[in-house]
């Protein structure tokens, strides 16, 4: 099945193109009795397909489902496998429950009003050529609430701080929350069996990450902790499966990262003229998604900013 990628025995990822309606990596692991999925893709018929990629491969049921954090693009298939535990951390549990489906609620009752509105601007208009364009984007709107309607949210049911094991005859998988980074609650399925590591966003494999919920300064210390697993095979959120040497090529831009930036804060630039005097370097340039590189820049520039900011101590006055 294309971009089904065979690890080990029982031990498969989903690697998908971010232009997809997929957009994000997914896989799973077959056990003696079930199966765990590690992510669910962007959309439900996403998320459909994955399932058929399971069922190529066994019959068993879908046990679990294990959400690495509470974006989207990793989350949105979840209600294909609505019978199944969804796992993930508590700090993801939170991201889908207090950002995800609020945003859900509101795209969904901003496009009831904008159909709404078309519908009774639509049965005003006289002129044909109006009411034709008019239609068109009455039907657009209809079919976007129609799919958008039909989306349910749901968030991890089982959740955990630091680790969660799986136990199904002689196969054990470990869930570790390892730190900040991509966002608060990311998690890697870590098999020590097979030496494989699932860590959904912790790693972009050849492209630069998306940080908006990101703890950059942290990231690398969790990225290192990724690789003080002892793991071969790395399984990204977003490009081809990695190798050790990958994850490191990874920490080195997340360190380059630091360096670039630091000595424009310390100079005292603003954050604009960071952004635009800081290019992407060399070692990166043929990496996938460069419009993230402001982005890295901003963020790792406010917090290294932050890092200036005088202590309570510092300034018991509290004057600024």
């Amino acid at each position: 099945m294309p971009g089904l990628v065979r690890l080990a025995e029982g031990v498969y990822a989903r690697v998908v193109s971010p232009d997809s309606n997929a957009v994000a990596n997914s896989g799973f692991v077959v056990l003696d009795h079930s199966v765990i999925v590690f992510d669910t893709h962007f959309t439900p018929e996403a998320g459909a397909e994955l399932l058929d990629a399971v069922r190529a491969v066994t019959d068993l049921p879908v046990r679990y489902v294990v959400n690495s954090h509470g974006h989207t693009d990793h989350t949105h298939g979840n209600q294909v496998f609505a019978a199944a535990h969804i796992v993930g951390s508590d700090r993801a549990r939170r991201d889908v429950v207090e950002i995800d489906l609020p945003a859900w609620e509101r795209s969904v009752a901003a496009a009831k009003a904008e159909v709404r509105a078309l519908r009774a601007d639509g049965a005003s208009k006289e002129a044909a050529a109006s009411l034709e364009a008019g239609g068109e984007r009455l039907r657009q709107r209809e079919r976007y609430l129609d799919t958008i309607s039909r989306l349910r949210i749901l968030a991890p049911q089982v959740t955990f701080e630091r680790t969660l094991s799986i136990r199904e005859g002689g196969r054990e998988v470990r869930l570790l929350h390892l730190g900040n980074a991509h966002t608060e609650g990311d998690i890697v399925l870590y098999l020590p069996g097979e030496k494989i590591a699932f860590v959904g966003d912790l790693f972009f494999n050849r492209a630069i990450p998306n940080t908006d919920d990101g703890r950059v300064l942290e990231w690398g210390t969790t990225v290192d902790a990724v690789l003080a697993l002892d793991a071969e095979t790395f399984i990204p959120g977003h490009g081809d499966v990695g190798s050790r040497e990958d994850v490191r090529a990874f920490a080195r831009y997340l360190r380059d990262l630091q360096s670039l930036v630091r000595p424009a804060v310390e100079r005292g630039d603003s954050l604009q003229q960071a952004i635009a005097t800081i290019p992407v370097p060399a070692a990166y340039a043929s990496w996938g998604f460069q419009n993230f590189f402001p982005a890295n820049v901003q963020k790792m520039y406010i917090e290294l900013k932050e890092l200036q900011a005088p202590t309570p101590e510092e300034n018991p006055s509290g004057k600024r």
